[in-house]
């Protein structure tokens, strides 16, 4: 059997311009129960310069697999009608996070399988199933194409410690194209899944049914031992969530002699609350921390169930600082904004001494507990809009075109105010070069 994986093309700011580039994590902890029913391969549309159509010819395969996320949910159809319309006869499954709270939406008559689980023994199951020409039938979390509908299995969450650890062999290959910001050729890895707190705006939440489960840290060291690259990101929702766990994967790092650099997402009230733990995080190589500063407004907090204050983000802040970490601060742009508010942004980002600082505008992420809220004001029901740069919700006390205007003109301000403090120095002529190169392979990739 010849299993293909695919990661669609998303041609948006951050992937054109490469700034923000992970490897397809998913897909590698995917690809050793595929390899062990035949020949497989993944195909990333992010960095490959091969037209798709052509790909699908030559590999011929048996099943293709597609992930994506929210914003990519059109490719994600495209990638499955020319599967279809090249490969008749293949087993077209889509799945990843989009799929997971989404999977209605998915239900396109090229797709005839809906996998929202991340169990990668239950996947090894669907393939084993379609080896053998059999339906398959009872795999948590599968949907399958029944006549005109879909046969849905109930969602179980898995056990994370059993996931394989990933097929990371195509990483040196591509590893030019990973970065994070001014961190280059970094490896993703995942250490956790979903997420204990509430913010009501967040997607990750719901991941994994819900149920925030850490992987035990004796698997998470023995990936850090493989793991390619000097730079690891790990993604999870929040790194920082057990002072107990933290300081044992430290201690673990020690006794094993790991020297990395690490990007990690982060709390406020954990880096404030725990100063002398977010030393030792340092001293033991994270140089950025991704902080869900989002207000700076302690009511729009409260109304965010943040659990946060405008005290505790600036504590943090200093933390970082004196620490010599980046504090990378992830802040919203409320359509609730007056004009004094976006200013305000600006000023707070320049008086914290701040290099980075992204602002995104606050968005109704389905089926988050704010999208249920806000369902019936959307401006709009096209998911590429969900990018977080685009306005989804009619802004309060100006017009659309003001606030998006608003809003680029401090995220153009926020990025010279960051270059000026020693940011961004990666983007120069040669970079720009690469980058324009880069589009012109990618640009008829989907054909």
């Amino acid at each position: 059997m010849r299993i293909l994986l695919v990661r669609p093309r998303r041609l948006d700011v951050m992937t054109v311009f490469g700034q923000i580039v992970c490897e397809p994590l998913e897909l590698e902890h995917l690809l050793p129960a595929c390899r062990a029913f035949g020949e497989a391969q993944i195909y990333d549309g992010i960095v490959e310069g091969r037209a798709f159509t052509a790909v699908l010819r030559e590999f011929r395969p048996d099943v293709v697999g597609i992930t994506g996320y929210l914003t990519q949910e059109r490719e994600m159809r495209a990638y499955a009608r020319l599967s279809r319309r090249t490969c008749p006869g293949c087993a077209v499954v889509l799945g990843g996070t989009h799929a997971q709270l989404n999977y209605r939406r998915l239900y396109w008559p090229e797709v005839d399988y809906v996998f929202r689980g991340e169990s990668v023994e239950d996947f090894s199951r669907l393939l084993a199933a379609l080896d053998r020409g059999e339906r398959p039938a009872g795999i948590p979390g599968l949907c399958a194409r029944e006549g005109a509908g879909f046969r849905e299995e109930p969602y179980v969450p898995c056990d994370v410690d059993r996931l394989p650890m990933p097929d990371r062999r195509g990483w040196e290959e591509r590893a030019d194209w990973y970065r994070y910001l001014d961190w280059p050729r970094i490896s993703t890895m995942k250490t956790a899944v979903s997420c204990p707190f509430s913010c009501d705006f967040c997607y990750g939440r719901g991941l994994h049914g819900g149920i925030y489960q850490a992987r035990r840290l004796d698997l998470v060291l023995d990936e850090l031992e493989e793991i390619p690259g000097e730079t690891v990101f790990l993604v999870d929702s929040d790194f920082l969530v057990d002072p107990a766990r933290v300081t044992a994967l430290l201690d673990g790092l020690e006794e094993r002699r790991i020297r990395k650099q690490f990007i990690c997402y982060a709390r406020a009230d954990f880096i404030a609350a725990h100063p002398d733990l977010t030393a030792r995080l340092c001293r033991a190589g994270f140089r950025a921390f991704l902080v869900g500063i989002e207000g700076i407004r302690d009511d729009r907090l409260r109304a965010w169930d943040k659990g946060t204050s405008r005290g505790t983000n600036e504590t943090c802040v200093r933390i970082l600082r004196e620490e010599g970490a980046d504090c990378v601060a992830l802040l919203l742009a409320d359509p609730a904004f007056r004009r004094e508010d976006f200013r305000a942004l600006y000023r707070w980002v320049r008086d914290m001494g701040l290099r980075y600082a992204s602002v995104q505008i606050l968005t109704p992420i389905p089926p988050t507990p704010f999208y249920q809220r806000k369902r019936g004001e959307l401006l709009s029901e096209d998911l590429r809009k969900w990018d977080l740069n685009h306005l989804l919700l009619e802004p309060e006390h100006m017009g659309r075109r003001a606030f998006l205007r608003r809003y680029r003109l401090l995220m153009a301000r926020l990025v010279w105010l960051g270059w000026r403090r020693g940011a961004y120095r990666f983007v120069g002529p040669s970079y720009l070069a690469g980058v324009a190169g880069k589009w012109l392979r990618r640009w008829r990739t989907l054909a």
